[in-house]
């Protein structure tokens, strides 16, 4: 267990196919878990859907400085108010 405690292991199954179990063992490197593999995928994952939110945006939404953005959403999770540029 290179990332995870001991007392954080969940006793769980997962059913996969023999292909995905396949995939995912090819995946593994050497000493890693694959707790630690299964993590790194979806860091990957999410790292992804942050990009693509981010592209989405900035084919969309007119851009502000991060010091102004920055300020606004401190502001919005003070004030509760909806969230706009302006």
């Amino acid at each position: 267990m290179t990332q995870a405690r001991e007392g954080e292991i969940a006793c769980t199954r997962v059913a996969l196919t023999p292909g995905t179990w396949t995939t995912l063992s090819r995946l593994r490197k050497p000493g890693q878990t694959f707790d630690d593999t299964i993590a790194g995928l979806i860091a990957d994952h999410q790292r992804l859907l942050l990009i693509a939110d981010l592209d989405d945006i900035d084919a969309t939404e007119k851009t502000v400085s991060w010091k102004r953005a920055k300020k606004d959403l401190t502001n919005h999770g003070r004030d509760h108010e909806p969230y706009h540029q302006g």
